[in-house]
């Protein structure tokens, strides 16, 4: 162990050596001590210290992150420890909450069943219910669950559009929605604090009565919600549809049929498998063009009229429309553009059944869309559009209204909706049908939601959005986030892309904002330049607090007269020109160029 231990040291940080040297000698790692050493004789430094130099991030929500050993990715001692952590938890409600117990359920990534029946056994042990999912299901059916069998909590296994390499841990609170402060520090603090994680065998926590396992009932119930958020009685719509290989296969896809939809299924990722064999290389997230390809090639093959594809969890779709009715050309738009569409058409068909009413509410994040804003303001009813990234807050908006009725619809550009009061999450089910009716009820009047969407720009005006999600790698991917952040901060720029910097809105606590005690990706860690009087000009910068990325929004605004192709050129231009001035911002900083993927329509 300790020629180990000396071919490493020269190579590792401090941090990394010392957390090294115990998982290499302590049994309770025995299961990655071998991985451990194939890397050691591999001189893999640079992954040894990714692996070891910090453990991995916990958000409010859980934790995600690559399979593997150590303490920086997610194996079964990490799964362990936020199982341990929700346990001490929840112990803290008592008895009572204790008896409602835990909704269980996972995805189809890679240890996922294993990783289920590690909580179970965890909570038994800490002498908690739990209530275990037969087989897959999607994320938002488990914040369904909770609320129906009124549990205290609900764990998913999913690392939700991240990587096939990757897995993770989400869990909701008892209104079905994640932890809101003060209560996401404390869950977090106890997971970080776990020494010690208790266990009990789960074919001894079944005999005793602390698991159940459920399925069909649940499932049949969710179903009846979602479909009870019809609009409209066309079912006009023919669709190719991708589940990935994942668990979109049990929400998204079986409504869209039960609701009489010509639903046609990629073949090639239809059924479930961990490799996710038909996906683009690592790549499961349906904002990549490359994720959405192989179902628009099927749509267009079949002449479909649009193309859907859920995430792995099946929180998120991803979207492409028939262009034009004469044509079979399928093209993808961005969230910010389907969800424009969705609440325009959500709004008219609720307010034509004469349901609509001044204290109906439409919720959005702050760096989607404004244009959200101005149809809703439009329609007269209210809107809540400056939260932060994260459906957390759009469901404490939702759970706090004094009547939850009033809610119609919320929705965040990565491609998130939800409508209905009975979950808390965003919801792909949801989503795609909302749209296979959007879809339907335009085609029967010879219209496409792309000649819906020019419609709308005619008349609130034409907004440009751009998403950029820069990719850093490792620990010293983390190190240039923080650089760049606390540059961000200390000297920020006055102008961008031609504009001067009217106003900063920074959404970290000030404390927070010290160098001392700055720390990458905290709750409000995300400031935004405002670049014109009426704010619609802005540019926004938020960092991961789980991983090592962060996100550029890009917002400008053009009024439209007679001619919104040129409208549209000018306002494109300008914003491409503002993206590129921050590039040139960012490589001052750190003197390097960040590689990325920019999420973006094509039509």
């Amino acid at each position: 162990m300790k020629q180990l231990i000396d071919k490493v040291s020269p190579h590792l940080s401090k941090e990394a050596i010392e957390s090294l040297k115990k998982w290499l000698i302590e049994s309770e790692f025995s299961d990655y001590q071998g991985e451990i050493k194939l890397l050691i004789e591999d001189s893999d430094w640079k992954e040894l210290e990714d692996i070891f130099y910090t453990h991995i991030k916990i958000g409010t929500g859980g934790i995600r992150g690559k399979i593997g050993p150590g303490p920086n990715r997610i194996n079964q001692r990490i799964i362990g420890e936020a199982a341990q952590g929700l346990s001490q938890f929840i112990e803290e409600f008592g008895e009572d909450a204790k008896k409602k117990g835990v909704i269980v359920s996972h995805e189809v990534r890679k240890h996922s069943r294993d990783f289920a029946k590690l909580c179970c056994e965890v909570l038994a042990a800490n002498g908690i219910n739990s209530f275990l999912f037969e087989g897959i299901r999607s994320t938002p059916e488990v914040s369904f669950a909770v609320r129906y069998l009124e549990t205290i909590a609900g764990i998913q296994l999913t690392a939700s559009h991240n990587p096939r390499t990757d897995n993770g841990f989400k869990f909701f609170w008892k209104d079905g929605g994640q932890v809101v402060p003060p209560l996401d520090e404390k869950f977090m603090k106890l997971v970080l604090d776990v020494k010690a994680i208790k266990k009990i065998k789960f074919k001894e926590a079944k005999d005793k009565g602390f698991v159940k396992i459920i399925g069909k009932k649940v499932d049949e119930a969710y179903f009846k919600e979602v479909r009870g958020l019809s609009l409209v009685q066309t079912r006009s719509a023919k669709i190719a549809f991708s589940p990935i290989h994942s668990s979109g296969s049990t929400n998204a896809l079986p409504i869209l049929k039960k609701e009489g939809f010509d639903v046609s299924v990629v073949k090639e990722q239809a059924n479930p498998d961990e490799n996710f064999p038909g996906a683009f290389k690592d790549f499961i997230n349906p904002e990549y063009e490359e994720v959405l390809k192989p179902t628009i090639e099927f749509g267009e093959s079949i002449g479909a009229d649009v193309a859907i594809v859920t995430d792995p969890d099946a929180c998120r779709i991803g979207v492409a429309f028939k262009k034009h009715l004469s044509s079979k050309e399928l093209v993808q738009l961005t969230g910010n553009e389907i969800g424009v569409a969705m609440v325009y058409y959500i709004l008219s068909q609720v307010k034509e059944k004469g349901e609509l009413h001044k204290d109906n509410l439409v919720i959005e994040t702050y760096v989607t869309t404004s244009l959200i804003s101005d149809i809703t303001k439009d329609f007269g009813i209210k809107i809540v559009d400056d939260l932060l990234v994260g459906f957390k807050w759009i469901g404490q908006i939702v759970e706090n209204l004094k009547n939850q009725e009033d809610f119609i619809f919320a929705f965040e550009e990565s491609l998130g909706y939800l409508r209905g009061n009975f979950i808390r999450d965003k919801d792909a089910a949801i989503g795609a049908f909302t749209i296979a009716e959007m879809v339907s009820w335009l085609k029967d009047q010879n219209r496409t939601v792309i000649n819906y969407l020019n419609e709308i720009y005619k008349k609130f005006g034409y907004y440009r959005n751009i998403l950029f999600q820069m990719e850093a790698e490792g620990k010293e991917g983390f190190e240039n986030i923080v650089k760049l952040f606390k540059s961000l901060r200390a000297d920020p720029p006055k102008e961008i892309g031609g504009f001067k910097v009217l106003k900063i809105i920074d959404r970290l606590d000030s404390e927070l904002r010290e160098l001392e005690k700055y720390t990458v990706g905290a709750t409000g860690d995300q400031i935004t330049f405002i670049l014109s009087e009426d704010g619609r000009t802005r540019f926004t910068a938020r960092p991961s607090g789980t991983q090592p990325q962060y996100k550029y929004y890009i917002q400008h605004y053009g009024k439209v007269g007679n001619d919104l192709n040129k409208v549209k050129k000018e306002v494109d231009s300008i914003t491409e020109n503002i993206e590129e001035s921050f590039f040139e911002i960012e490589y001052k900083i750190l003197g390097k160029k960040i590689g990325g993927h920019k999420f973006e329509s094509n039509w």
